[in-house]
């Protein structure tokens, strides 16, 4: 494969192509390497990554936060030479990513103004910057110029200047955001100045021994903003300016096109590296959305990049390389969810993973082998169950899963239904082959009762038997019995919407149930190829044949908003989704009742006197998405002091999220003893 030949940047001669991008993590506290970060980085180098660029780190202390790795002082570097060192030494070769943030600092975090080349509010934080002074902007050039060098003093192989994802240098080069009338604005060779410098500088600081790199932005999605043209256009003058390398990705914080979401097709972006490659001389990586060993050559192979950009990935599996270089062990692949990475950094919380609940743990627990391996029974094959399965099963455990139905996944298969979801489903490429090699025996179509479970005396009884939708909280008239479904039935296929639909619930399953149901009957992607390559229909028609379905879908929703249980990452888009698809959303109003043609809701605030209304909506079918109940708790309590040891896991606990099930059943299945 390409993607393992060697290959050169700089000076830098890395042993493979796959790069594992700076991500923030919210580790380290004052900016301080600790062990934390120093185990987590540890996995990924001795899993098979060439490359690993850590950060962002910054540069100085008005554009970066207290949870950034520290660049800004020559207190960082012990820390640091502990960090390149044990990477070094664990076979990967280590960058820094050197970070100012401008708007997008967040004045309530580091206690600083903002730093901007123009006084424009910005989108994230709703904070107005300070324009840069002449003085402000020598300043933070040359804080990246010192924090390159003082990276170089501590070990590292390179350097990577941050200029995407909407920070201080894409600020200063797009025309949204810099309205300055002196010589760092106004033309584009202007606008590139202050980006061009910082390279400039940082080059002279560290020599010409030493890689730097640029992470890019290959297309700003900011309307007004810098397409990829003008993207091709910087890079080649900061390749003059001394650029060994650049790192492509698509799209500001504050960009409404999903950057990594499972709405962006694997590899979605990797023409935007393409297009920097075509300007430049110097190795390009492709990076958003690159999970999957298979996709990212391609990429190679099709000539868009040298290297490949695997950042989520190799959180989800950090040997993800190993095992591809070797054949052996099966791929754990990230699902794009964003639960536990994206939206912790924005809600400040340290990053975890929903599918590799050991991520971020590698300094505190260590999967040893059991002291006293028992017999374990794991009842229920969902996501729970197969995770305590299979970490129980690796300490040494005799496990035996018990599954009700013919298939493992619960929930999975519903979940990866709707837009964007389609790689929750490969966590079953993960778990089937990996409880094969750790010798779980699985039962389908085996239904356990508590007679069932005392006699197959098992050491250790885990209960992980999901949940079921919750019944609908309204009457429903006899004649109408049929139209009322469940979420599941939709997703699983087993109903078929009418032309009217009500769904009742605007949590995150009744809305991403009423995204399936709107979708139905737009074009899918190979009939959209075809009719743009042919010219067959003109744009606007066949905007109107992806937006517009076949069915008319409401959201009935009791609370003022829908959509509250997404993450905040997510949840812009879906709410995007359902107004291009055209699904009428009504909050503040609850369903009555259920007719044979129709449903009775109740609006607060509706009628003139500024009280509850009632209203009829049309309705062939009626979609019940208000929440889950638990199964298996008359199982769990009969099972109570007649088993040496009983757990109780996941939904079956108590209904929740993906990420909880399977940090759950990690738990209990590293702690049996």
């Amino acid at each position: 494969m390409i993607l393992f030949q060697p290959v050169q940047v700089g000076s830098l001669t890395l042993k493979n192509r796959i790069v594992m991008p700076a991500l923030h993590h919210n580790y380290t506290p004052g900016g301080m390497v600790n062990e934390k970060l120093i185990r987590y980085y540890e996995a990924r180098a001795r899993g098979g990554a060439g490359l690993i660029i850590i950060g962002g780190c910054s540069v100085d202390q008005a554009g970066g936060g207290p949870q950034m790795i520290g660049l800004h002082d020559d207190k960082f570097i012990p820390g640091l030479e502990q960090l390149t060192g044990t990477i070094k030494d664990a076979g990967a070769q280590i960058a820094a990513q050197l970070y100012q943030a401008g708007r997008y600092t967040h004045r309530a975090l580091t206690g600083v103004e903002p730093l901007a080349p123009s006084a424009i509010p910005s989108r994230l934080f709703r904070d107005t910057p300070r324009e840069m002074t002449a003085e402000d902007i020598e300043g933070v050039i040359e804080g990246f110029a010192t924090a390159a060098l003082r990276a170089k003093k501590a070990g590292f192989d390179a350097v990577e200047v941050i200029a995407s994802a909407g920070y201080l240098i894409c600020q200063f080069l797009s025309p949204v955001t810099n309205i300055r009338e002196d010589h760092y604005g106004g033309s584009f060779d202007n606008r590139s100045r202050f980006g061009v410098e910082v390279l400039r500088r940082v080059r002279e600081k560290v020599g010409n021994d030493f890689t730097v790199l640029v992470r890019l932005s290959g297309h700003d999605f900011i309307p007004e903003g810098n397409t990829n043209t003008e993207a091709a256009q910087f890079a080649a003058l900061l390749e003059e300016a001394g650029a060994d390398g650049f790192n492509v990705t698509g799209g500001w914080h504050e960009s409404r096109i999903p950057q990594i979401t499972g709405h962006l097709p694997r590899g979605g972006y990797a023409y935007l590296a393409r297009g920097i490659k075509e300007a430049v001389g110097v190795p390009v990586i492709a990076g958003n959305r690159i999970n999957d060993p298979a996709t990212a050559e391609q990429i190679l192979i099709a000539g868009f990049a040298d290297l490949i950009s695997m950042g989520r990935a190799l959180i989800a599996d950090p040997d993800m390389p190993r095992k591809t270089l070797s054949g052996e062990g099966q791929i754990r692949r990230c699902i794009a969810c964003n639960q536990g990475c994206l939206d912790s950094v924005f809600t400040m919380e340290e990053v975890f993973c929903a599918v590799n609940a050991h991520a971020g743990k590698e300094s505190e627990v260590e999967l040893t082998p059991a002291a006293n391996p028992k017999k374990v029974l794991v009842v229920g094959a969902g996501p729970a169950g197969l995770e305590a399965s299979l970490t129980a099963a690796r300490r040494g455990h005799r496990v035996t899963l018990w599954e009700k139905g013919p298939r493992a996944g619960g929930q999975l298969h519903y979940a990866s239904r709707p837009p964007g979801k389609g790689e929750f489903i490969t966590l079953l490429d993960y778990y089937g082959p990996a409880l094969a090699a750790a010798g779980v025996e699985t039962v389908f179509n085996h239904e356990a009762t508590a007679d069932k479970v005392i006699e197959y005396g098992a050491d250790a009884v885990i209960i992980a038997t999901g949940a079921r939708p919750a019944p609908p909280p309204f009457p429903v008239d006899e004649a109408a019995a049929d139209k009322v479904v469940s979420a599941f039935d939709i997703l699983s296929g087993k109903a078929i919407p009418g032309k009217e639909v009500v769904v009742a619930g605007g949590g995150s399953v009744g809305c991403e149930t009423a995204l399936t149901i709107a979708s139905l009957g737009t074009i899918d992607a190979e009939a959209l190829r075809f009719l743009m390559e042919y010219e067959a229909e003109t744009p606007e028609t066949l905007q109107r044949l992806l937006t517009r379905g076949t069915r008319k879908v409401v959201i009935v929703e009791v609370l003022d908003k829908i959509g509250r249980d997404f993450g905040i990452t997510t949840r812009w888009i879906v709410q995007g989704g359902l107004r291009r698809l055209g699904v009428e959303v009504i909050t503040g109003a609850k369903i009555l009742e259920v007719k044979e043609d129709h449903v009775v809701i109740e609006k607060k605030g509706a009628s003139e006197e500024g009280g509850p209304e009632r209203m009829q909506l049309p309705a062939d079918t009626v979609v019940v998405a208000v929440g889950a109940k638990s199964v298996g708790g008359t199982l769990y309590e009969e099972l109570q002091d007649k088993v040496p040891l009983l757990h109780r896991i996941g939904d079956a606990a108590k209904p929740r999220k993906l990420t909880e099930a399977i940090r759950e059943g990690f738990t209990v299945g590293r702690e049996l003893e």
